[in-house]
């Protein structure tokens, strides 16, 4: 049974949380984002399949960022504690899913994936049955096993892996920012944003203004993945997640306020 339009939905960590202050959660924001979700979901049910990953944002980042800081590396403590961290925050969005109409079922990342020389290998055996079933796999950033010992598996990373494995036509990223822009926007007002682009030209753009790239949310790295892997025939939306009813138009078509990357 093929999977058929399989869309891969990226909930940013900054955007569920606030990610200077730790544990903070942004329940409006994620309460809408899985309405909006929902409400795709809802319409298109037997015809899209979808799978959902968030980041890690308040929750996971400052376990891990103390941990390396001290230690230089994650260790077993660390690793449970990130872990636990991670599951907590996933426990909020699985209940607001349920409660928005989602049938989702969460995988953590550290019982289906490992690290080798830095890459993941994940198992996706699992997520490909859910789907299957009419389910929605809901998966993030986390700590895995890896071949130095334990690693952390980011939100970004896999979901680029399973869009890869399972052969995703489209991958949303729901970030802090609106869209692309050729230049930082908060720093030069005339920045161009960049709605429809070819993924070497995002690049190209982005490498420019490297010293920009984090304000507008890390960008280059984010971008560069699908790149990396090769990825063909893949569409990559950027979206806004702090603007009401993005996220719906953007699954639901290419009419949207932020930017579509071609792979």
């Amino acid at each position: 049974m093929e999977l058929g339009n399989l869309k891969v939905v990226k909930l940013g960590g900054s955007v569920i949380t606030v990610k200077d202050r730790p544990r903070s959660l942004r329940r409006d924001v994620i309460q809408r984002l899985l309405r909006e979700l929902g409400r795709y979901y809802g319409e298109r049910e037997g015809r899209d399949r979808i799978v959902l990953v968030h980041g890690g944002g308040s929750y996971g980042h400052p376990v891990v960022k103390e941990c390396v800081s001290r230690l230089g590396r994650i260790d077993e403590s660390c690793f449970v504690e990130t872990a636990d961290s991670m599951d907590t925050l996933d426990h909020v969005l699985r209940k607001y899913a349920v409660a928005a109409g989602l049938p989702v079922v969460s995988l953590p990342p550290r019982s289906f994936c490992t690290m080798a020389s830095g890459s993941p290998v994940c198992h996706t055996e699992a997520l490909s049955t859910l789907l299957h079933r009419g389910l929605v796999p809901l998966a993030y950033g986390d700590v895995v096993a890896s071949d130095r010992g334990f690693e952390v598996l980011s939100g970004d990373a896999l979901a680029w892996h399973v869009a890869q494995k399972l052969g995703a036509s489209e991958i949303v990223f729901v970030t802090d920012v609106d869209a692309l822009y050729d230049r930082d926007p908060k720093v030069y007002p005339g920045a161009r944003r960049i709605a429809r682009a070819p993924v070497d030209e995002i690049l190209g753009f982005l490498s420019e203004s490297s010293s920009e790239v984090d304000v507008t949310g890390g960008m280059f790295r984010k971008l560069y993945e699908g790149r990396r892997l090769g990825l063909r025939g893949v569409k990559v939306k950027i979206v806004s997640g702090f603007v009401e009813g993005e996220l719906y138009r953007a699954l639901a078509s290419d009419e949207f306020g932020g930017s579509i990357v071609w792979y």
